[in-house]
């Protein structure tokens, strides 16, 4: 049971950080390697999210 339960965590909560990370590690190499941004890193990629959940939210007009 505590199997299950953990797969079910693992899909849920870590293999989409985990995804999130290593997507934020490709654009900062890609920003650097086309000389755009430097100094990228994960607390941009959250700022960026959490822009994003909040224009969506305000937009669809769930105050």
């Amino acid at each position: 049971m505590f199997a299950f339960i953990f797969k079910i965590w693992w899909m849920i909560a870590i293999l989409p950080f985990l995804i999130f990370i290593e997507a934020s590690k490709m654009f900062a190499s890609f920003l650097k390697k086309k000389n755009i941004y430097s100094h990228w890193d994960i607390w941009h990629s959250f700022i960026v999210v959490l822009l994003l959940s909040l224009a969506i939210i305000l937009f669809l007009q769930y105050r």
